[in-house]
């Protein structure tokens, strides 16, 4: 099957080696903000509402990635205080990014494109719970952990003021003012609801979102560089790098398509096919702005992310051969 993720590793080829050339580094911000803001919600709201319609909406679905994905997180995260100190002082790194996957940019359209225009409603849905437990979760898990370790735990005042000004502002930037979940919250309303929007809206959706998915692996490309380059600059265990990985690649699909089985006469073969795809899909490249920002070095992150990416050369193609 890699006739069919062949094309977008080779995108992301592209993306990698525009980022040798200054201008598109300069650009990668503006890169990153047209595609987040516009081109990915259109496409998602577009793949989601045009879609054709499955049997119903599991519910397991959602019990398989909000249970398995956070175990898969907290286990990654224990299982670091097993390989040393340095590993330990990772261990938050290494547990987001060897759970929270590249679902937006990367696992959308491999499921679409493996499994057919059918994947869009549920790789969208799937995509929604993924932001809602890692967008919303990772920031206000650290931000909590690391103001009891300023302030204990019997400071009210202290609490107070962190619901006030770090958890509220969290919560507000990751749900009300998420350009990609308010998109997927509007076609939930199409699909499911008596919502419809002018042919005219959806028109001009369809055409911004139909950037996305070349956009999204460029960037992807242009994203290993300051990946890379904090491998360069050492300091990041290799105990820590195997394990992210391993959890990202392996570990999480093989759980993912485990809790799958007892129901897959309920889910169907699009609904579970998707979330095995999504689970197989490499670290995210939020990963390293997370941790970057909330740990103070995002080195370790940055070396799971391109490691994960890489073998997904090798296992992306076994995967879709599997479920074709």
């Amino acid at each position: 099957m890699l006739g069919v993720i062949g094309p977008m590793f080779l995108v992301i080829a592209v993306g990698f080696a525009a980022g040798f050339i200054p201008r598109f580094r300069a650009g990668q911000d503006h890169l990153n903000g047209f595609l987040f803001y516009f081109a990915l919600p259109t496409f998602l709201y577009t793949a989601m509402v045009t879609a054709p319609p499955t049997a119903g909406f599991p519910v397991a679905s959602v019990v398989i990635v909000a249970v398995v994905t956070p175990l898969v997180s907290i286990g990654l995260y224990y299982a670091s205080f097993l390989l040393g100190p340095r590993a330990r002082e990772g261990a938050a790194a290494t547990s987001l990014a060897g759970s929270f996957g590249n679902v937006g940019y990367f696992g959308i359209p491999v499921a679409i494109s493996v499994l057919g225009p059918e994947a869009g409603l549920a790789a969208g849905i799937v995509h929604m719970l993924h932001n809602l437990i890692y967008l919303n979760g990772y920031p206000l898990v650290r931000t909590i952990a690391q103001s009891r370790d300023r302030t204990g735990n019997s400071e009210r005042s202290g609490i107070s003021n962190l619901l006030r000004t770090q958890i509220v502002p969290i919560l507000k930037r990751a749900l009300l003012l998420n350009p990609v979940f308010i998109a997927m919250a509007l076609a939930l309303l199409v699909v499911f609801g008596p919502l419809r929007l002018p042919a005219a809206v959806d028109e001009s959706a369809g055409l911004l979102g139909q950037t996305a998915v070349p956009l999204a692996l460029f960037c992807v490309g242009l994203a290993l560089h300051p990946a890379i380059e904090g491998i360069r600059s050492g300091g990041v265990p290799k105990r820590s790098i195997a394990l992210g990985t391993v959890g990202k690649i392996l570990l999480l699909p093989l759980l993912t398509w485990l809790a799958v089985l007892p129901f897959a006469a309920q889910l169907g073969p699009i609904w579970a096919g998707t979330l095995i795809i999504i689970a197989a899909m490499p670290s995210s490249t939020t990963v390293y702005v997370f941790t970057q920002q909330y740990e103070g070095d995002g080195r370790l992150a940055a070396s799971i992310l391109v490691t994960s990416t890489l073998a997904c050369l090798l296992t992306l193609p076994l995967l879709a051969g599997l479920l074709l």
